[in-house]
């Protein structure tokens, strides 16, 4: 799993994370690699990370997270790919996959308008689905991909007509 991590405002870190079966995981930010394992205790958690372990407390907010750990408290914005992936075709003609996957349901259709935050379609990757949306308002020009198929991250998955092809379709 890859998501980007800002702690307190800060610039966001890119953080990936791979489990190891029901013990550790191995966590990956900014490239450094760290061994670590979170577990409930009491009305926290416990984290042992590397050769270090402690107490750690959390309280989540939508993508907000506020955690209490070494004495100090940091408020995290927890960015996951596919909300990623939205963020960045705001402006863009295509929605590209965030992560390779395949397509479990296609809402969106050539020719028809769309507007921002309107479900195109759920992709599954890693046993996890996800709503891939238009990033703007505009017109689907193509769906590159059908219910089944099967795709790389980056991969083109609906593309909307230009702003300036959809500005002039405008009376």
């Amino acid at each position: 799993m890859s998501l980007q991590i800002s702690l307190d405002e800060g610039p966001a870190r890119d953080v990936a994370l791979t489990r190891l079966g029901a013990g550790p995981a191995r966590l990956w930010i900014d490239g450094r690699e760290y061994v670590g394992q979170l577990l409930p205790v009491g009305g926290g958690f416990e984290i042992q990370l590397d050769d270090r372990t402690e107490r750690i407390w959390l309280v989540v907010d939508r993508d907000t997270v506020f955690i209490h750990a070494f004495g100090r408290v940091w408020q995290a914005q927890v960015t996951d790919p596919s909300e990623r992936s939205g963020a960045d075709a705001h402006a863009a003609d295509v929605i590209t996959a965030p992560m390779p996957g395949m397509v479990i349901s296609v809402a969106a259709s050539v020719g028809e308008p769309v507007a921002v935050g309107q479900v195109l379609l759920v992709i599954e990757s890693m046993k996890m689905q996800s709503e891939i949306v238009a990033g703007r308002d505009g017109v689907i020009e193509r769906v590159h991909l059908r219910v089944g198929d099967t795709f790389d991250r980056g991969a083109w998955l609906v593309q909307l007509q230009s702003l300036e092809a959809d500005q002039g379709a405008q009376p």
